[in-house]
């Protein structure tokens, strides 16, 4: 099972100061991570959330930690696509021009956005998010590959046009969705999609895992080529002790918690729309749990510990068929010095120690 760091550039520090603190000290993450063969840095794209994450141009920090680096995969997971916030052809053009300097190492993820507020600002209807992402992801791939692109539906209309550059890798870059329902793990299935799971814990990872693979099974991919990865994220930070670790994420993971909730409070209290009720449900119960839990309940099933504890925690996502972990080490407070000896911790005594999964996945 790879290993790879998920950054959404969070920070307690909310001042400029603090921000740029908090870019600067990713990086160093990042180029770190690349030293130590970690397979990819996934960022998220995030807009007017000053409470939860500084990350609205993901594109721009790929592109300098792709001069930083070396091997690292660059994972632009997700690209909001909802068309009035990233029209597919700017997305196809920026995707294109990032794997040109990177040298071919972009991942290309793409979800339709869940909070309410990013929504509204762009004038976007909540109603149409699902079917603009799922034409976006047809689009995409003829683009990338084909010399003269056109496209007319009852969405969008796009005349004869060569979109250029093409992207270095041939012919295009693997594509990802991200899902955390099963009806979305489904699509990406028959659509021959990665996952890029969110919300899956260890006890349902290996169901997921099956209904992915049973849609897999009748894949007609949206792309030239089948991407059959499932990717999983999960909070983490290993540190020499359980307790250690618990002291330096749990409080960041009960303020991520209480953000999440505030951010999508406005579904929460009224009616959510109805393609969204499955996710905002799963944000309601969250939150109740997070309320009175305790700081080693706050992290309990994630990949926070000892590097034993976390070696245990993910051996169980190998074994249930996950091929990719996205560890989520950069939280709000905790510090980057132990982020920094977690990458290490991790790459020495825990991803040297992981066996081939014990099933079939």
């Amino acid at each position: 099972m790879d290993l790879s760091v998920f950054h959404e550039i969070q920070t307690i520090d909310v001042s400029t100061a603090g921000v740029r603190r908090a870019y600067d000290e990713t990086i160093e993450q990042v180029v770190l991570a690349d030293e130590l063969g970690y397979r990819a840095a996934w960022f998220v794209e995030h807009h007017f959330l000053p409470g939860y994450c500084f990350c609205p141009a993901p594109e721009l920090v790929l592109t300098y930690i792709a001069s930083k680096t070396k091997r690292i995969r660059l994972g632009h997971g997700i690209v909001q696509l909802p068309f009035r916030i990233n029209h597919p052809l700017r997305v196809a053009e920026r995707i294109a021009v990032l794997d040109i300097l990177s040298n071919g190492r972009v991942e290309f993820g793409g979800g339709r956005v869940t909070i309410g507020s990013e929504l509204e600002a762009f004038g976007v209807d909540p109603a149409d998010t699902r079917q603009q992402w799922e034409e976006a992801l047809h689009m995409l791939p003829k683009m990338w590959t084909q010399e003269s692109f056109k496209w007319e539906s009852e969405l969008i209309s796009v005349p004869p046009r060569s979109v250029i550059p093409k992207p270095v890798q041939q012919p295009h870059p693997p594509m990802w969705v991200a899902c955390s329902q099963p009806s979305t793990i489904e699509f990406a299935g028959r659509n021959g999609l990665g996952v890029l799971g969110l919300g899956i814990d260890v006890n349902n990872a290996a169901e997921y895992v099956r209904v992915y693979r049973d849609a897999l099974k009748d894949a007609k991919a949206v792309g030239a080529f089948v991407n059959d990865r499932f990717a999983i994220l999960v909070t983490a930070l290993c540190c020499d002790t359980d307790q250690e670790a618990i002291d330096l994420q749990a409080p960041s993971v009960r303020f991520l918690g209480e953000q999440l909730a505030e951010m999508h409070r406005p579904w929460l209290m009224g009616s959510a729309p109805p393609s969204y009720e499955y996710f905002t449900n799963f944000i309601a119960q969250s939150g109740e749990s997070l309320k009175h839990a305790s700081l080693a309940d706050l992290v309990k099933g994630s990949c926070v510990g000892s590097a034993d504890t976390c070696r245990e925690m993910l051996q169980a996502l190998a074994d249930a068929g996950i091929d990719e972990t996205m560890l989520f080490m950069q939280l709000y407070q905790t510090p980057h010095d132990a982020i920094m000896r977690s990458l290490r911790l991790i790459a020495a005594e825990v991803q040297p120690r992981l066996k081939p999964r014990n099933s079939p996945a």
